[in-house]
């Protein structure tokens, strides 16, 4: 991870050094201009609020037809790594529909050692934006807004203690899909990456692994919830074709 260099305010305060990322996309209703206003000023409202100093702004204009990070992403996170800055994105409920951004975001992240922070958005960070980008693969929504408060809590609680334990997300295993797939075996691989992702940011049991796909809303191939037995059955399926 790289080291923090935090800015002094005119009281001598020490503030957190911040890159903000800003995208829209060229297709939205709004005006691009109007978007790239309102996300923002929902940067300057993080800023208040946490005390931040923001020393970059990168913006963009996003194509719908082109998926995953850009240049300008690339461009921030490199300036993240040289001022030991977070990366604040803007506007990432959008952009967490799109897989390929939030895997190819995740190892960056991991790779400079720079740290995530989302307006709007608490439980994604560079420890839980791997399992946001599993879901998305997995096509997991929570349309109960309680469920989706618990999903919401259970990632934030998670992406602080990976940040006490000073751990980092491992690689995602990608796993080939066998010549004859049968149900149990497409529902076990369409749940791989979810659970590939849980173990990484450190759930170590099968009680664990049952817990974080109940609190993320992942229903189990019966459509309630997981239990340790489930978990074990569904890695052993996986691990015959790794």
């Amino acid at each position: 991870m790289s080291p923090v260099d935090p800015h002094c305010d005119a009281a001598g305060m020490l503030q957190l050094n911040f890159v903000s990322y800003l995208s829209v996309e060229a297709s939205e209703q709004t005006s691009p201009r109007a978007a790239l206003a309102a996300q923002r000023a929902a940067v300057a409202a993080h800023l208040s609020e946490c005390g931040g100093h923001l020393i970059a702004e990168m913006r963009e204009i996003r194509r719908g037809d082109a998926p995953g990070p850009s240049a300008v992403l690339d461009d921030a996170l490199a300036l993240c790594r040289q001022h030991g800055a977070v990366l604040l994105v803007a506007g990432l409920d959008r952009l967490a529909r799109d897989q390929a951004f939030l895997t190819t975001l995740r190892r960056d992240l991991a790779r400079l050692g720079v740290r995530l922070a989302v307006t709007s958005m608490p439980e994604a960070n560079e420890g839980t934006i791997g399992i946001l980008a599993a879901l998305a693969a997995h096509a997991a929504p929570v349309a109960d807004k309680d469920r989706a408060a618990r999903r919401r809590d259970f990632l934030v609680r998670l992406g602080e203690r990976q940040r006490r334990a000073g751990e980092k997300p491992g690689d995602r295993r990608v796993l080939p899909a066998p010549i004859c797939k049968p149900r149990t075996m497409e529902r076990a691989l369409s749940v791989a990456p979810v659970l590939a992702e849980i173990r990484a940011a450190g759930a170590a049991t099968f009680e664990q692994v049952a817990h974080a796909l109940n609190e993320l809303g992942v229903p189990s191939a019966r459509g309630d919830r997981w239990y340790p037995a489930q978990v074990r059955r569904v890695e052993k399926r996986i691990a015959s074709v790794a």
